[in-house]
């Protein structure tokens, strides 16, 4: 599965990060702790490491600032931290969201499902998009624009 997806996780966290190397070591970061789940226990494998990627990525910049300011004042630096936890009831929630929707690509016609797949699970291009599927980069456009108005339906419907 690694080899499978790795290009696109690749793509997604380069695209995050904007930096090759650090994508890398993030990719592999979050394979590594991918890799510690049950068998089975995820429903949607790519999604929870784009997941994964996102949440390292995010826990880098977080300590990055911090090391920026461990020389400012004490009082002035625990100020301006934010706490940004999650409640449980907030993961449940959006993970049944995540769920609805990964159901409601996979209802979408075969050609639909696999251009929304390409481009935004894999990081493809609409034009690598339109190569692979053999039709046209307006109607790959359209397609994706398509099932993502569905999609933000479904997100908008469980907020």
């Amino acid at each position: 599965m690694y080899e499978t997806h790795r290009a696109g996780l690749l793509a997604y966290a380069r695209r995050l990060s904007g930096d090759g190397v650090l994508a890398e070591d993030i990719v592999h970061d979050a394979w590594l702790l991918f890799s510690r789940q049950p068998s089975g226990s995820v429903l949607s494998p790519v999604s929870y490491l784009r997941t994964i990627i996102r949440n390292l990525l995010l826990g880098r910049l977080r300590r990055a600032g911090i090391e920026r300011v461990s020389t400012a004042d004490f009082d002035m630096t625990v100020a301006g931290i934010v706490d940004n936890t999650v409640s449980p009831e907030e993961t449940v929630a959006t993970r049944e969201i995540v769920v609805r929707i990964m159901d409601a690509i996979d209802a979408m016609p075969d050609r639909q499902a696999q251009a929304i797949r390409m481009y935004h699970f894999e990081g493809m291009k609409l034009r690598e998009v339109a190569k692979v599927l053999g039709v046209s980069v307006p109607l790959v456009h359209a397609l994706i624009a398509e099932g993502m108005a569905i999609c933000n339906k479904i997100r908008r419907e469980g907020q």
